[in-house]
């Protein structure tokens, strides 16, 4: 006869199993996989610069939904800057200016809730997928 532990640890398996499949389904995130391949030190400080297009009448929704995000993302440990700017002429174009002391304070923030929440709002509201760019301290 099997042990009641034994037991449970089966059905403890196979209740995991789906979790664990839906895990190794999940995508990596493009912007966190830029970030590492250029990166030669992902223990030092870097400047992350977001290009954003919003759907044509989607900009306040677009705001709303990062001021959300702004808030909290300022409180994060290794957020060094993070702001939002619309483009002077074309005001459906965005700049998300976001600056971390390592890529594990990066990879932390887009695991956030908020950021996730942001994500999936952007998705109803953009042109496009954001584009991004890392730049690095060149007189430091």
């Amino acid at each position: 006869m099997m042990s009641l532990s034994r037991i449970l640890t089966g059905v403890i398996a196979l209740l995991a199993l789906p979790l664990l499949a839906l895990a190794a389904d999940k995508e990596p995130n493009p912007l966190l996989a830029k970030v590492k391949a250029e990166l030669k030190d992902p223990t030092k400080p870097f400047t992350l610069t977001v290009q954003l297009q919003a759907k044509e009448g989607m900009q306040a929704k677009l705001e709303a939904a990062f001021a959300k995000a702004v808030k909290e993302t300022r409180k994060e440990k290794g957020c060094l800057s993070y702001d939002l700017n619309r483009d002077a002429k074309e005001p459906t174009r965005y700049l998300v200016y976001e600056r971390w002391k390592s890529l594990a304070d990066l990879e932390a923030h887009l695991n956030s809730p908020h950021i996730t929440a942001l994500l999936g709002e952007l998705k109803e509201l953009l042109v496009a997928p954001p584009e991004g760019k890392v730049s690095v301290p060149a007189a430091e």
